[in-house]
């Protein structure tokens, strides 16, 4: 009996330096589960890299509106004018320069695909599938459709992020293409697909987890099925993007990011009787997973150390939505006992603690991206983050003291925030300019996020698909698609018009923290040397010069004891010996000279060690 074969593609626009997980985790889950069947994945991504350069590519595939109208003249060209023109505003916006020949590119992508992929016997498949999550929509139209025009019989299956709940149903109904649908986790759906085609059994109920259309052409299906324990995930099998790698010659010397995961899902998202109970407010990145499963600590060492000596690389980029909190620290102490020279990328809650942030710098953590999202606690009590702008603060000090880069967001214009808000960022952000700047992003609302679901409460009407889809999309796929990225009737312009202070304080923030930068690097733009009985601060200023502080006695110990924020509290227990009123009058002092920060009963010391390696060498 000839072998099951499955053909899996990830079109662009994945980066192009990291292989796709989806695809590596599903082949090697596959591989253990039913060896019978044979797996190729396929990553035209790579190859689109390769023609554009890792630059040009790249350029692109960070813009999310950008990326999808390059298939999107290819799939569309009665509004290729249109299509056009809002690829050179939303490349303008983010990138300097002139855009590139959108015209072009696209040319130059079709010829690529009719020579490499178009031409492959995709008929020999039993099964084909796509990965389909952010900036893959017109890509994967434009490659689904080609195929099967070619090959009207071969079924057709995708899943991915951009799939689960609505999302997954209303392409199904609307692509007569695609044949089923993976809505959520993939592992156990995929399997059971495979399972019932193998078996030509059509007529039973499909398990959760799929959608299919039944004889009659209704939409049958749905649910989620998944694992539930991760310890079944065998290590990801990135074999076939490294040999496609091997024969790119614009991206010979390409070290790539080898991505891993060590849960699914997000703990501080809560859903209870149908409703979000706990969540950010903004957030839809968990659309597909249904509750919080994470790795224990062996098993992903494991997995690195098998990934790292099978593919020579020590980049790593971890993919969770969220770290296991409780498993944080012993996750990275067996990273660092595998004593590599790792290179990882991470996204961290604001909470994260000093000691858990210096663990994680010692296994090799040198860039995170931190859920700050505001910088005014009440505003973030909106958002319902879970934290507040004194713990952002914190995370971002440890960052800068322990040398991890950090690509943070400040979002401007949520719904309902208003100009004390406004206020208490300004007031805020002036504490924080000797640290590396947070991004300016504008709210944008997204499928299935608490904003989306319950409109009402944040003053939103008439919830429809982005406009930029009519241009992007053929026929009428921009109103009967259910979307990720919504628009919607509000507070939009006076949002816009309430934030542009801030705004323009993060451009300031952004030249200023630079130029001090080029001026002082590597010393810290304000930091502190322990000469045992006093303290140094230095706080650098333009052209080369400096403040500088001296602290002694009480002074100098309070200023130490609150390298972590404290409650009044806990520094009259630390050091009975200072009154309060003296405690009052130093902390008011170092806030009026913004040497330290205070939020309620809690105070931050924010200058940053300038030796940071006693810190990682447990020196303190």
């Amino acid at each position: 009996m000839a072998p099951f074969r499955l053909a899996l593609i990830s079109m662009p626009w994945p980066l192009a330096n990291r292989p796709s997980i989806q695809l590596g985790t599903l082949k090697s889950f596959l591989k253990s589960k039913a060896p019978e069947v044979k797996t190729d994945c396929y990553h035209p991504y790579l190859e689109v890299g390769n023609l554009l350069g890792l630059k040009g590519y790249t350029d692109i595939a960070e813009r999310t509106w950008v990326a999808e109208s390059v298939y999107a003249y290819l799939l569309n060209p009665k509004r290729r004018p249109e299509i056009t023109a809002l690829f050179a505003k939303e490349y303008s916006t983010k990138a300097k320069g002139n855009p590139p020949d959108l015209e072009n590119i696209s040319r130059q992508i079709r010829r690529l695909h009719q020579r490499e992929h178009l031409d492959l016997p995709w008929s020999s498949y039993d099964l084909i599938g796509f990965s389909l999550c952010l900036s893959q929509l017109t890509s994967s139209l434009y490659m689904i459709r080609q195929i099967r025009k070619d090959h009207p019989r071969c079924p057709i299956v995708v899943g991915g992020s951009s799939c689960a709940g609505e999302l997954g149903y209303s392409l199904l109904a609307n692509l007569p293409e695609i044949d089923f649908v993976v809505s959520g986790e993939g592992e156990l759906p995929l399997l059971s697909l495979i399972n019932r085609i193998k078996k030509g059994d059509f007529k039973s109920d499909y398990s959760a987890g799929i959608l299919w259309r039944d004889q009659g052409g209704n939409i049958a299906g749905g649910g989620l099925e998944q694992l539930s324990n991760l310890k079944e995930l065998p290590v990801p099998d990135y074999n076939d993007y490294f040999s496609l790698l091997g024969c790119q010659s614009r991206l010979a010397n390409l070290i790539p990011t080898l991505p891993v995961e060590t849960s699914r899902g997000c703990w501080w998202h809560r859903v209870r009787s149908g409703s979000v109970d706990r969540a950010c407010k903004f957030c839809n990145l968990n659309l597909q997973w249904r509750g919080y499963r994470s790795k224990n600590q062996t098993q992903v060492a494991r997995e690195m150390e098998e990934l790292a000596s099978k593919h020579s690389s020590v980049k790593f980029s971890f993919v969770d939505n969220i770290l296991d909190s409780r498993k944080l620290k012993g996750i990275f102490k067996s990273i660092s006992n595998l004593d590599r020279g790792f290179e990882i990328f991470a996204e961290l809650r604001a909470s994260v603690s000093r000691g858990d942030l210096i663990q994680m710098r010692k296994a090799g953590v040198n860039q995170v991206q931190i859920g700050v999202e505001a910088l005014s606690t009440r505003l973030l009590g909106k958002i319902n983050k879970g934290t507040t702008a004194i713990q952002n603060i914190e995370a971002m000090k440890h960052c800068e003291e322990l040398g991890i880069q950090h690509a943070s967001n400040l979002i401007l214009g949520f719904p309902t925030s208003d100009s004390k808000d406004v206020e208490e960022t300004l007031y805020n952000l002036k504490f924080v300019l000797p640290y590396q700047p947070l991004r300016k992003v504008r709210f944008w609302l997204g499928q299935n996020s608490p904003v989306d679901l319950h409109p009402e409460q944040f003053g939103i009407l008439n919830v429809a698909n982005h406009p930029h889809y009519k241009k992007l999309l053929p026929d009428s796929l921009a109103e009967s698609l259910c979307l990720m990225i919504k628009t919607y009737r509000g507070d939009r312009t006076k949002q816009k018009k309430l934030w542009r202070p801030v705004a323009r304080e993060l451009a300031n923030w952004q030249e200023h923290y630079l130029s001090l930068r080029k001026d002082h690097c590597p010393a810290p733009l304000l930091g502190y040397r322990d000469g045992g009985d006093f303290l140094l601060i230095r706080r650098r200023t333009r052209d080369y010069q400096m403040e500088t502080f001296r602290l002694k006695g009480f002074s100098r110990d309070i200023y130490r004891f609150c390298e972590t924020r404290r409650t009044l509290e806990q520094i009259r227990h630390e050091l009975p010996r200072v009154s309060s009123d003296k405690l009052e009058k130093f902390i008011s002092h170092m806030v009026k000279k913004r040497l330290m920060f205070r939020e309620g009963d809690q105070a931050l010391s924010l200058a940053v060690n300038e030796e940071p390696h006693k810190i990682l060498c447990g020196a303190e």
